[in-house]
């Protein structure tokens, strides 16, 4: 019986930016149901890389494949359609509409739910990320919290088989990382791929099997959590960082709390 496909394969994808390169011929599958994460230095370009993923930006070299289809000339809607589905480290939410129906957007627009649909997705998908309460206020009055869910449950209502996250637990508090990471992981449970890019490590090793470290455009280690956090290399890229950054192996086990990591300051993070 020949092997079904990757959900997700790269295949020598590079992307750069003049002379700044983000992505250097990276290859990577990725199955149903497995739960990646992703670190790297600021800059290092794994928002970039999310970005050529989901389409909003073309690589220079290289394809995207999804279930061994190549993707890489379809846009981001078409992409968001056949099942990958992400979050934005800045939140994109629409300010001046209330919660339900961003959500609801994303049902019908990303999903293409026809409208009854779309509306039994989206209470669900508000149950599911704790928004209920929050469905009939305007998105621009809520907090930090509340946005990163809202971010999560726009995601969620395009019903993803792939889902991205960059950076949603940044600039939360540990209680708060804590809830996130229960929400991802019945997401998860439910069979739907995770990649995750997040500074908070802690939270990372408490979701995913296997941790990626991409810096200087290339993948410099590939493991378990336990083995790319004890990677000399990897430990090398962030030297000099404090509790922000890579902490040491054993992490999650031991219930260190760090304090809150810097996030990258721009999208090529």
């Amino acid at each position: 019986m020949t092997p079904a496909a990757p959900l997700l394969e790269l295949d020598r994808v590079s992307k750069r930016f003049g002379r700044v390169v983000v992505a250097e011929s990276l290859s990577l599958a990725v199955q149903a149901g497995d739960a990646v994460g992703m670190v790297g230095p600021n800059g290092a370009g794994k928002s970039s890389l999310f970005s050529v993923i989901s389409g909003d930006l073309s690589p220079n070299t290289g394809e995207v494949l999804l279930d061994g289809r190549a993707v890489t000339r379809l846009d981001a809607s078409a992409r968001c359609r056949l099942g990958i589905g992400r979050t934005y480290q800045v939140p994109r939410s629409f300010g001046h509409m209330t919660v339900f129906e961003n959500v609801l957007v994303a049902a019908h627009r990303g999903a293409g739910l026809a409208a009854g649909a779309a509306r039994e997705l989206t209470v669900a998908v508000l149950d599911e990320t704790g928004l209920r309460p929050d469905a009939n206020r305007p998105a621009l009055r809520l907090g930090l919290l509340q946005r990163k869910r809202l971010e999560l449950a726009r995601a969620l209502a395009t019903r993803p088989r792939l889902l991205m996250l960059d950076e949603v637990a940044a600039g939360l508090t540990d209680p708060e990382v804590r809830q996130l990471v229960g929400v991802i992981q019945a997401v998860r449970e439910r069979g739907v791929a995770v990649i995750w890019v997040e500074h908070v490590v802690r939270a990372l090793v408490g979701v995913v099997d296997r941790l990626i470290c991409l810096a200087g455009g290339r993948f410099i280690s590939d493991g378990t959590p336990e083995e790319v956090l004890a990677s000399p290399a990897v430990r090398e890229v962030f030297l000099g960082t404090d509790s922000g950054g890579l902490p040491r192996a054993g992490f999650a086990e031991h219930g260190e709390q760090g304090g809150r990591p810097p996030s990258d300051g721009d999208s090529s993070s």
